[in-house]
């Protein structure tokens, strides 16, 4: 699933923010925050089955996330894995143009964010009709999630009425802020969450995503990442390595120094 906040040009010293919640069945081993590549420098999570990330960032501020889709399907196993391309697209000169360049046939739907310091967009990669189409982000807070699907909306608007009030606080004073929204466990009623007919998951697991941490037997919230950048350089760099409710941000911009 995952949800990824972006402040892009709304803080007056931090071009762009990031606020990142990682959400993934439990049973699937990956490490972080590790140097995946140090030519160029990159940082980020580890995917120990697929072999890449979920968000990556480089030193020179460049970075790529990617959220999977609710296409009313399994993922199908036999795709690529869309955090290779993230990794991939990082090691590339100009990593808009390496994402912009995927076969949408080759991954499972997934919606790729992507920037620097100076400008984000978001990819949206449709395995179904084999399509990608790139939107550029205007400035302004930006929550991604899964795009598709009514029971993926409440965690945006959570996200968005957290973070509104504070956009141009101070970094410490912002940082707690971001971190509150990441750990947010709020929903609406049950009753008045909308589930699809066509889904393959189940109900409970449905309500249950309606939060921005989540919480399932099986599946929920592993990791988070805050990072703010400029243009050139990655000026903070967050990672909690567990859920958002329980676990520290800890500051691993070193890993990109």
């Amino acid at each position: 699933m995952c949800t990824i906040a972006v402040l892009h040009r709304v803080h007056p010293e931090l071009p762009v923010i990031i606020a990142a919640n990682r959400d993934e069945l439990y049973a699937r081993p990956a490490r972080g925050p590790l140097l995946l590549s140090t030519d160029p420098r990159i940082a980020g999570g580890l995917d120990e089955v697929g072999g890449g990330t979920w968000l990556g960032l480089r030193a020179d501020g460049a970075f790529v996330a990617v959220t999977n889709q609710n296409v009313g399907a399994m993922p199908d196993p036999r795709l690529r894995s869309r955090g290779a391309a993230v990794i991939e697209a990082l090691r590339a000169p100009v990593p808009r143009d390496a994402i912009a360049a995927l076969d949408p046939r080759a991954y499972n739907s997934g919606n790729f964010v992507v920037g620097d310091g100076e400008r984000v967009a978001v990819a949206y990669l449709r395995a179904g009709p084999g399509t990608l189409a790139i939107e550029e982000l205007p400035p302004g807070l930006h929550v991604i999630t899964n795009n598709v699907g009514a029971h993926a909306l409440h965690r945006a608007e959570q996200v968005r009425a957290l973070l509104d009030p504070h956009l141009s606080a101070p970094w410490d004073e912002l940082l707690v802020h971001l971190h509150a929204a990441l750990r947010d466990h709020q929903r609406p009623p049950d009753d008045e969450i909308p589930v699809p007919s066509d889904t393959p998951y189940p109900r409970e697991f449905l309500l249950a995503i309606q939060q921005v941490c989540i919480h399932t037997p099986l599946y929920g919230t592993r990791s988070a990442t805050v990072a703010a950048l400029a243009p050139g350089r990655v000026v903070h760099y967050r990672y909690a390595d567990g859920p958002s409710c329980t676990s520290p941000l800890i500051d691993s911009t070193h890993l990109l120094r």
